[in-house]
């Protein structure tokens, strides 16, 4: 039902334009009337006082047609479902960071010479090896840890207190029952083998004397080696480095007959000091003022009447 006539409205509306000033409701005797309404009646704004006032009119007009099908129950339940759709058409930004964000940043600043995927498990290795070499790592092992082991896979049916005392004394107990490990070899090891080796068509009983036997007639066998030189070593030595023009046998005698010839040829080194070598080397001492025939005799009557005195 229409309470205000065109006529009407125009009046309170010229009289008043300031009291439409922007809020969440904008009410009249019948219901009130959201922005989001009017937004969505007016395309655009007005470009003029009366523009304006003729979009308001409209919108008033509207809403009482509206309101004349619509109750205060159903409009308050198209506000919020109104509302309902405006807030599932607000898109969600996600400021989350990827996991994968740094080795794709690594990547972007590579030369790109292998595909992304080999590229992020290279990348990820390599950190994880950067942060555990950072890191001290304890290796070390608790001191109870074997007790530990043992109480957790018993029955707990006493308190790790109760239970580590009776371990560890049963622990060292089987310890010191332990003998030393023998790692000598047996004496038959090598005959074991052999016969491991065989068709074993007998008993390792009668295989192991015949092998003893035969092998101790393999070692009586074996000839001492020889590594003395040969007399004629340094003869076949010349002959090799020759231009073997004659045989082996025909330069052998005459290699021994040269080698025998040069050896009587040479004559002894003397190592003997000539008697007057202490006047020699005092007279190229001296100015040499006169010969060393003259120099000699005085040196000699100096040197003795020298040797007279220190007695």
């Amino acid at each position: 039902m229409k309470f205000f006539t065109t006529a009407a409205l125009w009046t309170v509306l010229s009289s008043s334009v300031g009291a439409f000033a922007p809020s969440a409701y904008q009410c009249n005797p019948i219901a009130c009337v959201s922005n989001s309404q009017l937004s969505a009646t007016v395309a655009a704004p007005a470009s003029s006082r009366e523009e304006d006032l003729m979009l308001t009119l409209k919108v008033i007009l509207d809403h009482v047609d509206r309101s004349s099908t619509v109750s205060k129950e159903q409009f308050i339940q198209q506000e919020v479902e109104s509302k309902k759709e405006v807030e599932a058409e607000i898109e969600t930004i996600d400021v989350s960071i990827p996991y994968m964000a740094t080795a794709q940043i690594a990547y972007e600043q590579s030369d790109k010479s292998m595909p992304y995927d080999k590229f992020e498990s290279k990348f990820l290795a390599n950190a994880i090896q950067e942060v555990i070499a950072k890191q001290p790592v304890d290796i070390s092992i608790p001191y109870d840890s074997a007790a530990q082991l043992a109480y957790d896979q018993s029955d707990k049916s006493v308190s790790f207190a109760d239970f580590k005392p009776k371990y560890i004394a049963k622990a060292i107990q089987e310890v010191i029952a332990k003998q030393p490990v023998d790692i000598s070899i047996p004496y038959d090891s090598a005959a074991q083998l052999a016969y491991d080796q065989s068709d074993k068509s007998v008993s390792f009983a009668d295989f192991k004397p015949k092998y003893l036997a035969k092998a101790i007639q393999e070692v009586i066998a074996k000839q001492p080696v020889d590594i003395s030189i040969p007399y004629d070593s340094a003869a076949q030595l010349a002959y090799d480095q020759s231009d073997k023009s004659v045989s082996f046998a025909d330069f052998k005698p005459k290699y021994l007959a040269k080698a025998i010839q040069e050896v009587i040829a040479k004559q002894p080194v003397d190592i003997s000091i000539p008697y007057d070598s202490a006047a020699q080397l005092a007279y190229d001492q001296s100015d040499k003022s006169v010969s060393f025939a003259d120099f000699k005799p005085k040196y000699l009557a100096k040197a003795i009447e020298e040797v007279i005195a220190k007695k």
